[in-house]
């Protein structure tokens, strides 16, 4: 399902490859000369900057840059911190593997014009595959059909959000209301109770099962979507918590889902303990 998906993303990679590698030369063009320099030898300047556009890629790959589906909301700020810290860090070999052991003072405005265009660079590639991941969902490439199982407020912010993003990797088909009692779900039509899943699932080409009540058929779900190989998730509120509180934590390197209680009902307290918590998950990695 996500190949195609995958391959763009790997093309996009490459792409940006050859716009950083551009990137340092470019930036020897314009402040060096486009004429070989015996004080800066452009053979080994291209040769040092292979390497750091190596460092800075594979920076990108393991901050998960490429991922699918892109970041999005607030979050597009971190590919943006992403790509200026890897251009960081590639300056930083640059510097030290090339300039260093030269007895000529080097020009710093070589590293800052190397950081500019390589951040346009790879921001402007950025927008054009983002693009092109928005026409695929439209496309519906890699596209989850997605049927939803509980009828409440949060399958309606579940859907709302869905049909908001405009890269999230889900259809949504329909709703099963497990108890019977709903008959109308904002933004989607309600297909029964829980006794036709089988049969929709197989009418409506299910690939994917969102759980988000009747937390008691959970094991049951589960089964099913083993069994026909569809995707599963459910939501944190089955067990009456958000999403926000939970976080991932290890204990004696075995990996735990944890609930971290934190007190933002007074308003005047919000903002500061909505802070502090950034700063407890971001930089600290604690509860």
């Amino acid at each position: 399902m996500f190949k195609k998906l995958i391959t763009l993303r790997l093309v996009h990679a490459c792409v940006d490859l050859l716009l950083i590698y551009g990137s340092f030369l470019l930036a020897y063009g314009v402040r060096v000369g486009f004429i070989n320099s015996t004080d800066f030898p452009f053979s080994t300047f291209a040769s040092v900057s292979i390497l750091c556009t190596l460092a800075w890629s594979a920076f990108l790959i393991l901050a998960k840059y490429y991922r699918i589906p892109p970041r999005g909301g607030y979050h597009v700020w971190f590919d943006m911190i992403f790509v200026f810290l890897g251009g960081i860090v590639s300056i930083g070999i640059l510097v030290v593997m090339y300039f260093f052991p030269r007895d000529i003072v080097f020009s710093r405005l070589i590293g800052v014009l190397i950081l500019i265009f390589g951040i346009v660079a790879l921001l402007l590639s950025q927008y054009v595959f983002r693009l092109l991941l928005r026409r695929a969902k439209k496309q519906k490439i890699g596209v989850y059909r997605t049927l939803i199982v509980g009828a409440n407020r949060i399958t309606e912010k579940l859907i709302h959000s869905i049909n908001r993003d405009r890269y999230a990797l889900f259809e949504i088909v329909g709703v099963i209301d497990p108890y019977g009692m709903t008959k109308h779900v904002e933004g989607a039509p309600i297909f029964g109770k829980l006794d036709k899943l089988e049969s929709i699932c197989q009418s409506e080409k299910i690939t994917a099962i969102i759980q988000c009540d009747a937390f008691e058929h959970t094991l049951n779900l589960i089964s099913l979507c083993e069994e026909k190989d569809i995707k599963f998730q459910f939501s944190p509120s089955l067990r009456g918590i958000y999403e926000e509180n939970l976080r991932i934590r290890e204990i004696a390197e075995q990996r735990m889902i944890s609930f971290v209680k934190r007190d933002f009902e007074d308003h005047k307290k919000q903002k500061r303990y909505r802070v502090i918590d950034l700063i407890l998950r971001q930089v600290f990695d604690v509860d």
